[in-house]
């Protein structure tokens, strides 16, 4: 009986049966501007099915000290490639993000960058960033 169940389950809710979490870094260029050094961080992805979503501290200009703000953002699984989109906002900054890449095994590396608007950069400074994650 229980076993008809669980089939059942996993038919009506697939994603149930794929809830995962991956955990990785993050490294990110320079913001000259900002005075920021290069980013070197935690990230952690959390997959239900093919929705995504994922979360990691921001650095005070990239120190080991964290701000107290998270980037948080979305994204899919589709033909083994991981989509995510975010971003981070605080007083005196914001940006979008978004990353991209495909899934090798237990592991993955994705590829992108951030679009950081401050009032002390005089355009929006596209920051490039690798992640790399495994599960």
């Amino acid at each position: 009986m229980f076993r008809g169940a669980l089939a059942i389950v996993l038919t009506v809710w697939p994603g149930l049966a794929v809830a995962q979490s991956w955990h990785g870094q993050i490294q990110c260029a320079a913001i000259p501007t900002l005075a920021t050094k290069p980013l070197y961080g935690t990230f952690d992805l959390f997959a239900r099915g093919d929705q995504l979503s994922y979360s990691r501290p921001v650095h005070i200009a990239d120190s080991a000290n964290l701000s107290g703000v998270m980037e948080n953002g979305t994204g899919t699984l589709a033909n083994g490639q991981i989509q995510l989109q975010g971003g981070a906002s605080a007083p005196g900054y914001s940006y979008t993000a978004r990353y991209q890449g495909p899934i090798a095994g237990n592991s993955a590396v994705l590829t992108g960058e951030q679009v950081w608007a401050s009032r002390r950069l005089s355009e929006p400074f596209h920051r490039a960033c690798r992640i790399t994650l495994a599960r």
